[in-house]
């Protein structure tokens, strides 16, 4: 057996480029006007949309990526190609992960930059846009960040680990656009520690005072009303945990660094009860529950208005996906939990109707919050009221450092941007949600570029 744990896991890169029929489970959508293919970007399986004919937005590029789901068959690519831009839809050599476990944050970060680079050398290209849904947009914001600042937006005193000294030279973009952004992988893993696990060795040995799942807490199928002490009592126990967890990674990469680990590179780290899916606030609608401040909606019959933003979501990860949430385990190694997944809390780690606060942002450069005050190029957030991210889209929005930056909200769109029938008061109030959000983003990118 190796000595190498990453030569033990990881399968060798494929570095050619190449064009080939597009994977039967993978089919991209397409629309008139628009040639869709399949290739490979040293390595990266992509779908590279574009309009038939050149046009003047076609020297617009559009880079989407996710750091584990599947982009090759995304909504948007083909309306935005029909608008006339080039989009490159592209997946992580880590991803597609259906499980949504593991990532390797440090090399989905290197493939930003391999179709980043790719999409600068196409003929007629002279802009490069991000674009970054759900954990893709603290990908693309960390991505940018490093781009912009260098490899010190990365390595600095603030981190639990410093980033390759290979970042240094990320070729910047002209413009990033996130969609229904995450904290971030870190931040959201955090969200998401099971709190109710008191013994790291014996994962059966769990408090049933912090079992969010439990009706004595608050829980129950058609969602979660959890009291003020139960909240603050999980919350306490999830930082905690969160900060054992942590500090066993460091010390175990120092072990390994010192020729003492069970393998020469690296070495598993299993976390019970770890996944990236939140376990409180799914349930509690009274969480993340609305803006701040008022802000841009774009309402089911496309028009706009300005108010203060709510959520119309309904209680989410109540059932089936109850289970996974309360058993789940991230399966990851140390040195990927400490570069993907770890974060620092402070005092007063909490949740509100619309707040996160006690997270230390810069402890971690794959959150959103930490990324985006190094951003200088135009910035367009948009967020879907049919889901909880919100709270998150618009701390990102007032963190961010671009003097050109938008926000906007799509009425009753889920996370995958289609509208929420369960959220509907009348059958189609939300009209078509993809279309008003990708609309929305085009004319926004029209406007710049």
């Amino acid at each position: 057996m190796s000595h190498s744990l990453r030569g033990a896991l990881l399968a060798a890169c494929v570095t050619t480029l190449a064009g080939a029929a597009l994977p039967t489970q993978a089919q991209a959508p397409t629309a008139p006007g628009v040639i869709a293919a399949y290739t490979k970007i040293r390595g990266i399986d992509s779908v590279i949309s574009r309009p038939a004919a050149a046009n003047p937005r076609s020297h617009t590029a559009i880079v989407i990526m996710h750091d584990e789901s599947n982009s090759l068959d995304n909504l948007q690519a083909p309306i935005l190609a029909a608008r006339g831009y080039v989009v490159i839809s592209t997946n992580a050599r880590s991803g597609p992960d259906a499980e949504d476990h593991d990532t390797d944050w440090d090399n989905v970060l290197r493939d930003v930059r391999t179709v980043v680079t790719y999409a600068r050398a196409m003929p007629g290209v002279t802009k490069v846009v991000l674009m970054g849904h759900s954990s893709g947009a603290p990908l693309m914001a960390s991505y940018e960040n490093i781009a912009e600042n260098g490899i010190k937006a990365c390595n600095g005193p603030d981190k639990i680990v410093k980033c390759p000294d290979d970042f240094a030279g990320f070729p910047k973009a002209d413009g990033i656009v996130l969609l229904d952004p995450i904290w971030g992988v870190s931040a959201a893993f955090l969200n998401s520690l099971d709190p109710s696990v008191t013994d790291e060795n014996n994962p059966r040995k769990l408090d049933p005072g912090l079992d969010s799942f439990s009706a004595a807490n608050g829980f129950a199928k058609t969602g979660a009303h959890y009291s003020e002490a139960f909240k603050a009592k999980f919350w306490a126990a999830q930082a905690a945990r969160n900060k054992v967890l942590v500090d066993r990674a460091v010390a175990r990469q120092a072990a390994i660094k010192a020729g003492q680990g069970k393998f020469a590179d690296d070495e598993p780290f299993l976390i019970p009860g770890g996944t990236r899916y939140p376990k409180i606030y799914r349930p509690d609608l009274s969480l993340l529950s609305h803006t701040k401040e008022a802000h841009t909606l774009i309402k089911g019959n496309g028009s706009l208005s300005t108010e203060v933003i709510r959520s119309v979501r309904v209680p989410s990860g109540v059932e089936e996906v109850s289970q996974k949430l309360k058993d789940g385990a991230l399966e990851t190694s140390v040195n990927r939990f400490l570069h993907t997944f770890a974060t620092r809390t402070l005092p007063g780690y909490r949740i509100t109707e619309d707040s996160i606060s006690g997270v230390d942002w810069s402890s971690n450069y794959n959150n959103l919050m930490g990324a985006v005050p190094g951003i200088q190029i135009p910035m367009l957030l948009i967020a879907n009221t049919g889901h909880y991210w919100l709270v998150s889209a618009e701390m990102g929005y007032n963190l961010a450092g671009s003097k050109d930056k938008t926000i906007a909200f799509a009425e009753g769109a889920v996370h995958g941007f289609t509208p929420c029938k369960p959220c509907e008061r009348t059958p189609g109030e939300f009209g078509d949600t993809v279309h008003h959000i990708v609309d929305y983003s085009a004319d926004w990118l029209d406007k710049r570029f």
